[in-house]
């Protein structure tokens, strides 16, 4: 059996090929419609409520989150589903508070460390777009190289020069129309993909469940360790209650301050309206979690029941666990629709890749070189050193995705990176919005804080039985601890002077 033998045909071309062709030409349609920085980076605040949503899920539900989703599901079966109920948890509470967004939104910022300007000085701001920039650049780093496996899976294209043809190809396309369009093409192409990929997955669902059959869906396979494969707590689990603990901090802070999450928020039309889209918006953090980890679920038990296919995926030269759902879904599905899915999620990767470069280029210009610029900057030099970060980044992610292998899942590696950035943040704007106290040096140890999630990236974290103080998920939470004591101890200690204003009053 050729693991990489598929059902993709020259119609499945085809469809992907003109798919792929619609965003650049709103690229450049929608050019003209940018004149100024704010509708380059959010749509000039005109988002109402349902295209909000629509932009939302489509830049949540990229096929990095289909793919780190499927390795859960496919590694950890459904123990994996208490990511998805505490993201849900934690968006809806977001939503129905309006905690930290809908203020965030009523001060009118751009970007999160423009806050830190505002609340607290220049510095904090430089400091934190700087760590904000990295952490979100180096979450980035593998979207390229899992998004060239899902296509080398579903195509069959098994030379090794695959992942970087498909890296190249892909990278292009998306830096095309993000450059041209901003935020008002990045909106339209989302919405588009939002349709698209909302029903491709559908109905490759009851596809995918069909050929495994509802009966074995939930019987636990051979290979698996059956009590880990349904609870994440249990003994012998990837997971544990440390993890579990992780996650809900981790998911709590990147729901409320991601900054391509929240750069819809921010883009809404009113503080009202970015409230609602966190609670509506809850519904699709759930889908985008447990549909691709039950894509995952399917695709081991269907490699399970097929030797030569477990074997692959076995050993010292074992298939990276990122192509289990592709392949999977590349045989099951007919073609035709194996091209709507394909292009459903290369829709998907772009939807993505689009809002990340557009958050990180624009935190750049506005939060790193403008504030270093004694003369305010132009609208227009604003957007050039925009779009220029955005080509700069593209270049850096194609190199990272070619020579970096992580030690750790998918998902944990961007766990690790985001916390670089998270810890930080999290703990600055929620001191800066509720604590009269919190000081710009509690603010700057904080951020600074954050640096230590990278050892999290580090080889000692691979493996079950590293030290549990070098494990990812440790050092994850310890990070957030730090940042946290940082930021209470600095204010103490060092309390901002007054302002003129505060003095008199």
């Amino acid at each position: 059996m050729d693991v990489f033998a598929t059902n993709f045909k020259t119609i499945d071309w085809i469809i992907v090929l003109v798919y792929i062709c619609i965003p650049v030409v709103i690229g450049v349609w929608v050019k003209k419609y940018v004149r100024q920085l704010s509708d380059f980076i959010v749509a000039g605040r005109s988002l109402r409520l349902f295209i909000a949503i629509a932009t939302l899920t489509g830049t949540e539900l990229g096929l990095i989150t289909v793919m780190y989703n499927a390795e859960l599901g496919f590694r950890n079966g459904f123990s994996a589903f208490h990511i998805g109920v505490i993201e849900t948890v934690c968006i809806l509470a977001i939503g129905l508070t309006g905690f930290i967004v809908y203020k965030l939104r009523s001060l009118k910022v751009m970007t999160i460390p423009e806050f830190y300007e505002m609340r607290f000085n220049r510095r904090v701001r430089w400091v934190g777009g700087i760590i904000l920039a990295l952490g979100g650049i180096l979450n980035m780093g593998l979207f390229l190289q899992a998004g060239a496996r899902f296509m080398m899976g579903v195509t069959g294209y098994s030379n090794p020069a695959g992942l970087k043809l498909f890296m190249s190809v892909m990278l292009v396309m998306v830096l095309i129309y993000t450059v041209l369009g901003g935020m008002v093409s990045v909106v339209l192409n989302d919405f588009l993909q939002f349709i698209v990929l909302s029903v491709g997955m559908v109905i490759g669902s009851i596809f995918v469940i069909n050929k495994i059959g509802w009966n074995n869906l939930f019987k636990t396979p051979e290979a698996a360790n059956s009590t880990a494969w349904f609870n994440p707590v249990a003994e012998g689990s990837d997971f544990g209650a440390i993890y579990v603990l992780f996650m809900v901090i981790l998911t709590f802070s990147a729901g409320a301050l991601w900054q391509s999450g929240t750069l819809r928020a921010l883009s809404a039309k009113t503080p009202k309206v970015a409230k609602q889209l966190y609670a509506w918006g809850s519904i699709s953090y759930l889908a985008r979690r447990v549909i691709p980890m039950l894509w995952g679920i399917c695709a081991f038990i269907f490699v399970a029941q097929t030797p030569k296919l477990l074997s692959a995926f076995q050993g010292p030269n074992a298939l990276n666990s990122q192509f289990g759902m592709p392949i999977f879904i590349a045989k099951v599905l007919p073609s035709g629709l194996l091209g709507i899915i394909a292009a459903g999620m290369f829709a998907a990767f772009m939807s993505t890749h689009d809002s990340y470069l557009l958050s990180w280029s624009s935190v750049i210009t506005q939060d790193i070189i403008a504030p270093l610029k004694r003369k305010a900057l132009s609208d227009k030099k604003r957007l050039l050193i925009t779009r220029i970060s955005i080509v700069s980044i593209g270049c850096f992610l194609l190199l990272w995705g070619l020579w970096f292998e992580a030690p750790v899942s998918l998902w944990n590696y961007m766990a690790v990176t985001g916390t670089i950035y998270l810890a930080g943040a999290f703990t600055v704007v929620v001191a800066g919005l509720y604590w009269k106290r919190a000081s710009s040096t509690g603010a700057m140890i904080a951020l600074l804080a954050g640096l230590l999630a990278i050892l999290g990236l580090g080889n000692w974290t691979k493996g079950a039985d590293v030290p549990f103080y070098l494990s990812d998920k440790f050092i994850g939470i310890a990070t957030f601890v730090v940042a946290f004591l940082g930021m209470i101890i600095g204010s103490l200690l060092f309390p901002d002077k007054p302002k003129p204003q505060e003095e008199k009053s």
